[in-house]
């Protein structure tokens, strides 16, 4: 008895010094603990001044089908953006090459020393979302008045995303005011419907393309700056999407006999009572989670950082996964991060209330892991409806998961070292950006592309997009131009 409980303290001694140890010999946080200043040729009332002019110019994307009028006014809108681009920015326009896209969508190259260098390609979107009619006394300022007051540019777009646009702007404006021409071209890709789809960017990549061209690297949309928003780490953390998340609408129709309601057959045998069981069985049947992949990379990239209770933890999955897995699933945003999600979006059935519908039908809006595939998701749920008189369809638009790309590579730790040049005592981290972006347009040209937008999100700051009240810090606005300026002069001819 007494060798066995001797066994049993030795072997909890062992596990304790592997739990506490293991934390102990993580690799030092890589970030950087100096002071960062704001390059001297980056103006930041300049900056700011520039966006609001923009924000001024209401490119609103529009469903088909909307008003002519309200079509006609973001046209004139998209129209007035590309001469302020003129104007705004002299050495731009004259300077580089603006390609003809037959959109909207602006195409904009910067010729460098070595032509036959892959390109790299600077992304973000002109056309914002509309603000909810009836919602403008909760804004502060007038969404489309680009008001700058309280060290803020106030407006729709101001961070999704013509803040970037701007700020990529005011970094070519200002290193070619020093007549530095890049190793290899830079593109600047501003497409016109991302919100609505994403057609410009899918005909700017073509065109690409068609003319032989690849992309050492693509930046786009993504992540953000988040300061306070990770449990344990205190100092800010920049959020680089490596992939993207899929996109598939699944169409459920179940079939019954119809008939007067005075005499309906059982509950379940109905087809509202079929679609019903269906979607509970697809409930309890969920997606297979798991933090491999993106994830864990970014649990691997903070852990360093974090207090020790949470280093124990993250640096002990072998044991600890399950309970991660199982306390990230909690949240909606957590469980995003782990597995295909699904959310039930539309129902319909019925056209009288006492008469038994024939047909019910629901669309399910999935996003999909990289890990699954819309062929293994479609299986999935047909496997858990298992009822011949529910089908379950794709509906057109859907599209696979991204590639990963590969954050152990040259090209994401020349992006990462700029981040940290540019914003002090900030991790870097790669991460799974769970919404889609117009960079999936140009996975067959690049190996490399990285969803991240340099701007400052404190708490509270992401729900300003597409909400009321958006805006952006001019400080922020200043150090993404910063940011913009030191990754293009980072450039080599390797």
């Amino acid at each position: 008895m007494k060798r066995l409980l001797l066994m049993l303290l030795t072997a909890l001694l062992i596990l304790v010094c592997v739990l506490v140890g293991r934390p102990l010999l993580l690799p030092e946080a890589q970030l950087n603990r100096d002071s960062v200043q704001l390059p001297v040729a980056i103006d930041a009332q300049r900056a700011a001044e520039s966006l609001a002019a923009a924000i001024r110019l209401p490119t609103i994307s529009h469903q088909i089908g909307a008003p002519a009028a309200q079509l006609e006014a973001s046209q004139a809108a998209f129209a007035g953006l590309r001469q302020w681009l003129v104007e705004r920015y002299p050495r731009v326009s004259q300077q580089l090459l603006m390609e003809e896209t037959g959109s909207q969508s602006l195409l904009l190259r910067w010729p460098g020393l070595n032509r036959q260098l892959p390109a790299v390609l600077l992304m973000a979107h002109q056309d914002v979302v509309p603000v909810v009619p009836g919602s403008e006394a909760q804004w502060t300022h007038p969404p489309f008045a680009g008001i700058i007051a309280d060290g803020y540019v106030w407006g729709r777009g101001a961070i999704d995303t013509k803040g970037s646009l701007v700020a990529m702007l005011e970094a070519c404006e200002a290193l070619l005011a020093q007549g530095f021409t890049p190793p290899r071209d830079v593109l600047l890709a501003f497409g016109h419907d991302e919100e609505i789809g994403g057609s410009g960017n899918r005909r700017l990549a073509a065109q690409l393309k068609a003319q032989g061209q690849r992309l050492a690297w693509v930046n786009d949309e993504g992540g953000f700056i988040v300061r306070g928003q990770v449990p344990g780490v205190s100092q800010d953390v920049a959020v680089v999407g490596i992939a993207e998340k899929g996109y598939l609408s699944v169409l459920l129709k179940a079939k019954a006999q119809g008939g007067h309601s005075s005499q309906p057959q059982p509950f379940a045998e109905t087809a509202v009572g079929r679609l019903s069981q269906a979607l509970q069985r697809i409930a309890a049947k969920p997606f297979s989670r798991d933090l491999e992949g993106p994830t864990r990379q970014l649990l691997d990239s903070v852990s360093p950082a974090q207090s020790f209770g949470y280093r124990m933890v993250f640096a002990n999955l072998w044991l600890f996964a399950p309970l991660v897995e199982q306390q990230m699933s909690a949240t909606p945003a957590g469980a995003a991060q782990l597995q295909t999600t699904l959310a039930p979006t539309l129902l319909r059935s019925g056209v009288k209330e006492n008469v038994l519908p024939s047909e019910a039908r629901a669309i399910l809006n999935l996003r999909l892991h990289p890990r699954d595939s819309i062929d293994g998701v479609l299986a999935h749920l047909r496997e858990a409806v298992n009822d011949p008189l529910v089908t379950v369809q794709a509906m057109p638009g859907g599209r696979e998961a991204s590639k990963v790309s590969d954050a152990q590579g040259a090209a994401f730790k020349q992006f990462a070292e700029v981040i940290r040049q540019s914003f002090g005592n900030t991790l870097v981290a790669p991460n799974l950006t769970v919404g889609g972006t117009d960079s999936r347009s140009y996975e067959g040209l690049s190996d490399n592309i990285f969803r991240f937008s340099p701007l400052l999100m404190e708490p509270g700051d992401l729900a300003r997009m597409h909400g009321d009240n958006e805006r952006v810090a001019i400080t922020t606005l200043a150090n993404a131009a910063g940011f913009y300026y030191r990754l293009l002069g980072s450039l080599t001819g390797e």
